[in-house]
């Protein structure tokens, strides 16, 4: 956490992967999520939880790994204060896919966003 004049910046971070069961929260002894409590998969986006008092939005991105880029997967993030929706494309489409067709035994997507805090 970083304090910018009684504002306090909180990382949230995490992995995510679906090997075929639906999308989760990677949380094992080479990854663990930060400030982020769950992910609940809808039939057009990814939804993050993560409510950690956040008053505003500082940015937000999330990318696939190389596995998934190699295949083509796009994704993009729709910040907020206590959840966010992430948005996954396959090739040229502008449609969002349903996140439950993409699925990788070695797939990642990696999220990372900075959220302001009322400070301590």
């Amino acid at each position: 956490m970083v304090d910018t004049g009684g504002q306090t910046l909180r990382l949230l971070s995490c992995a995510l992967r679906n090997t075929g069961s639906g999308w989760g929260l990677i949380n094992d002894k080479g990854h663990e999520p930060t400030g982020v409590t769950g992910v609940v998969q809808h039939p057009d986006h990814l939804e993050l939880t993560h409510a950690v008092g956040a008053v505003k939005v500082s940015s937000m991105q999330v990318t696939p790994d190389e596995y998934f880029a190699a295949y083509g997967v796009r994704c993009g993030v729709s910040g907020g204060l206590a959840l966010s929706r992430i948005y996954l494309y396959t090739g040229s489409a502008i449609t969002p896919v349903d996140p439950a067709t993409v699925v990788g035994t070695s797939g990642n997507l990696w999220f990372t966003g900075y959220v302001q805090t009322k400070g301590a």
